[in-house]
């Protein structure tokens, strides 16, 4: 090796140093800042950086060490080179001596032999580590809650910075990567490139996110979570495949270098970047072969071919049945709705047309949001036969927790009690109370021009409307009437007033339908406490009803038993009326009697009574003349004569 040569490697080895410090103190820069960040609830992209970041700062930390070591060497061999021009590297006995002493050459040597190594499985470990705390974090995050808070209009300022700061950087670093002597910035300019990348992503989710629409960064996120998992396995891949590659090319990139970033991220071009990565893995240069000379003379050709054909389909559109078209030509609007057919417009991004469905039944709802409903459509959550509809059929209670969000309260008014309170407990009671309910509205179009491009958020404008309306409403009536009685009135009304608003701000919508559902107190502390209300007034009018069950049948009792009583009465009145007249007949007719001749009344008299009144007991008869001898007569009637009671004596013999 010659002295110039030598003084150039020291050169790149000192520079290489600076440059790796450089990249570490900007990636542990951006890794802080990103931690910072994400801690603030920054969103779910932007804490995608961190990957970044680390494997940055971890091969910037490889590369300031490689560059320590080169450097090391290179003065080594400087003052081996020294030694030898003065003629001592021809005695054998120093020989030896230098190979004890001069020991940054085989330093050099072991570090790139062993470190890619160690180098790659740290990157997989880290991608690991970092992809399982984010997938902990979103199984660990509730339903509903969004993932990014604050203003995000500075997260998407300070994602702006990064971002040119990421692609200035890497770019630069990739561009010094061509030279063999600083290859290990590659893997340091390749990360921040993709940090590029996920700032740019992450400004767009932001923006956004500011915007009201924050679906896209959990989308987002997900679609990086997978990016980073084939990213991480390459890592483990490039060190497997690194023990069975054939050693016939002299290799000068490292085994932690991803070969899918170079694809994209090194400014070399793609093809190049394909035959390198060929030609590493198959062991020669397949990059010389006829087939990749054919591949690569006809790549850029199919590539403008590919894109012709994407601007002719893009300057294609088909309206179909039902529908309406809107055509747009450099942002300019043509006020004439197409009709169902194919039309032309200038290719995308020059001209297209939008096309709408007039007749098609369009849903939002507003209010309570049941659990996983973020990610359910609100035309599929009420439609007849949908999964949705199928697990609200169930019955569930208003004590049970079975929904939420920020928009599901409304102010209804109480109407005061029956009983009677004085003029301060009158004051002091409260008139109103929330509810919390479901209400669906189901639109069509009915101006596309209105609908498409005189609002930028129909959706989001509606869902105010509509929960104006029915704030206005549900404020000044009952709450017991608004879940009885008064449902369908409440309906119209506030379908009415939610047109009237969509008209006045020209949305360009015609409302079909608006139900109110689930209408409950909240459940929070209102609906234990309503609960109990509406059972003692269900127990007081059971109690009620028992009492009128009671009632109809005590009362026709109590007077069929009135009537019988009555009845009874009457009866008795009668039968001892007559009796007593009969009495009195009987006893003037024996008043007469015993006048006109006393004695004879007074033996018939005794003589019944003998014969009536004493007819079962035996009598005896005493004389006055006698007190020894009884005589007993027998004056009972004999149904038949016996013969000892024949008289013989009047029997004549004939």
């Amino acid at each position: 090796m010659t002295t110039k040569n030598i003084q150039a490697a020291i050169d790149n080895g000192r520079l290489l140093t600076k440059l790796a410090v450089v990249g570490l103190i900007f990636s542990i820069c951006f890794l802080v800042l990103t931690a910072v960040i994400t801690a603030m609830r920054g969103g779910d992209v932007f804490r995608f950086g961190l990957i970044t970041y680390s494997l940055s700062a971890l091969f910037s930390f490889g590369a300031l060490i490689y560059g320590v070591l080169a450097t090391q060497a290179g003065l080594e061999n400087e003052e081996k080179q020294l030694l030898a021009e003065r003629g001592i590297a021809e005695n054998r006995a120093l020989n030896v001596d230098e190979d004890v002493r001069f020991t940054a050459g085989r330093s050099f040597q072991n570090y790139c032999r062993f470190a890619p190594y160690a180098l790659a499985l740290l990157g997989a470990v880290v991608t690991g580590a970092l992809l399982f705390y984010f997938r902990s974090v979103w199984t660990a995050r509730s339903a509903g809650t969004v993932s990014m808070s604050g203003n995000a209009l500075y997260t998407a300022l300070i994602a702006i910075i990064m971002m040119l700061l990421n692609i200035f950087i890497g770019a630069f670093y990739v561009g010094q990567s061509r030279t063999n002597s600083f290859r290990w910035l590659r893997p340091v300019g390749a990360w921040l490139v993709a940090g590029f990348v996920v700032m740019a992503v992450a400004t767009v989710t932001a923006l956004l996110h500011a915007n009201n629409i924050v679906t896209t960064d959990l989308t987002s996120a997900k679609v990086f979570f997978w990016i980073f998992v084939i990213l991480g396995a390459e890592f483990v891949t490039n060190f497997i495949i690194e023990f069975y590659r054939p050693r016939t090319l002299k290799e000068n990139r490292p085994v932690f270098e991803s070969r899918l970033l170079a694809l994209f991220t090194e400014p070399g071009g793609v093809m190049r970047n394909i035959a390198a990565a060929l030609d590493y893995q198959f062991g020669f240069k397949v990059s010389g072969t006829w087939l990749y000379g054919f591949v690569e003379r006809s790549f850029f050709p199919l590539v403008f071919l590919v894109v012709i054909f994407f601007l002719f389909f893009s300057s294609l559109h088909e309206v179909g049945p039902s529908k309406v078209g809107v055509r747009e030509t450099l942002g300019r609007i043509e006020k004439k709705l197409l009709t169902p057919g194919i039309y032309w417009s200038l290719p995308w991004p020059f001209g297209t047309v939008n096309i709408y469905s007039t007749t098609e039944l369009k849903q939002i709802v507003i209010g309570e949001k049941s659990t996983g409903d973020d990610n359910v459509p609100d035309d599929e959550k009420y439609r007849p036969g949908s999964k949705r509809n199928a697990e609200i059929s169930e019955t569930v209670l208003w004590t049970k927790a079975h929904g939420g969000g920020e928009d599901s309260n409304f102010i209804v008014a109480v109407k005061p009690s029956g009983t009677k309170a004085t003029d301060r407990d009158a004051a002091a009671a409260p008139s109103i109370s929330f509810i919390r309910l479901t209400m669906p509205i189901q639109f069509r179009i009915k101006n596309v021009f209105d609908y498409a491009y005189h609002n930028s958020n129909v959706i989001y404008n509606l869902r105010c409307i509509g929960r104006q309306a029915a704030t206005e409403y549900l404020a000044s009536t009952s709450m017991m009437e608004l879940m009885s009685s008064n449902r369908q009135e409440a309906q119209r009304a506030i379908q009415a007033r939610v047109q009237q608003l969509a008209d006045r701000d020209k949305l360009g919508v015609q409302i079909e339908a608006l139900l109110i559902l689930d209408a409950h107190p909240p459940i929070e502390k209102v609906a234990p406490a309503y609960q109990d209300v509406i059972g003692a007034m269900e127990q007081r009018e059971t109690a009620i009803l028992n009492a009128e069950a009671y009632k109809i049948k005590t009362l026709p009792e109590a007077q069929a038993e009135a009537a019988r009583i009555v009845a009874e009465a009457q009866s008795y009145r009668a039968t001892t009326g007559k009796v007593a007249q009969a009495e009195s007949a009987r006893f003037r007719k024996q008043l007469t009697a015993y006048n006109a001749m006393p004695s004879v009344f007074k033996l018939r008299e005794f003589l019944n009574f003998l014969a009536v009144d004493c007819a079962k007991i035996r009598k005896y008869v005493v004389p006055l003349d006698s007190d020894s001898e009884v005589f007993q007569f027998n004056f009972e009637a004999k149904e038949r004569l016996d013969l000892i009671d024949t008289d013989v004596t009047k029997l004549s013999n004939k």
